[in-house]
């Protein structure tokens, strides 16, 4: 069973994730995934946007992302940079027959959901994720603002969605939503 998790900017996607994993479950993290194609696809990028976007020798995730998110054509040619190399990673790291969870906020941009028995989303209010988001990645509001309105909001990406999971109120409250998901699931598939 492989399920994708999608979600906006700071929405709860790797709170799921961990739940997800610590019921079994192997977790593909398709940011992690996407700071080893900025590795693998750091000539490009150059190339692209200038050497203002690397610090040292490595590309600069918050450099670039102050052109990209702050321009949609930039994004754009970013995304066709690194998105095919990212894709070929993701499908290559699926097991065959193991409970995969596919984390990704770009998990229908990217057509990962193909992939995916089932797609869960994450919904959480503009508010929570803005303090979500300055406190975990020590950005301004106004930078957190710029990420939160380059992406495209889940209410757009429902038909792609089998079940959206609220994450406004406590971790606990939270958790116990996706492991009734996950009790849920593997009912409906005879594996628990």
């Amino acid at each position: 069973m492989i399920v994708g998790i999608t979600g906006n900017y700071c929405s709860g996607k790797d709170s799921a994730s961990m739940l997800f994993s610590a019921q079994g479950f192997t977790v593909i993290d398709v940011d992690k995934v996407g700071y080893e194609a900025l590795k693998a696809k750091k000539e490009e990028i150059v190339e692209a946007f200038g050497e203002g976007v690397l610090t040292g020798c490595q590309v600069d995730r918050k450099k670039l992302g102050r052109v990209v998110f702050s321009n949609s054509e930039e994004k754009k040619r970013l995304e066709s940079i690194v998105h095919p190399w990212m894709i070929r990673k993701v499908k290559s790291s699926i097991s065959g027959g193991c409970e995969t969870v596919i984390n990704a906020a770009l998990l229908v941009e990217m057509c990962l959901f193909v992939l995916c028995d089932f797609v869960l989303g994450i919904q959480v209010n503009e508010k929570k994720a803005l303090e979500r988001g300055m406190a975990r990645d020590v950005l301004s509001h106004e930078e957190v603002l710029k990420i939160m309105r380059s992406q495209i909001p889940l209410k757009q990406k429902i038909q792609y969605v089998d079940k959206i999971i609220d994450n406004n109120g406590t971790f606990k409250e939270f958790a116990e939503r996706i492991n009734e998901l996950i009790a849920s699931l593997r009912r409906q598939r005879g594996t628990l």
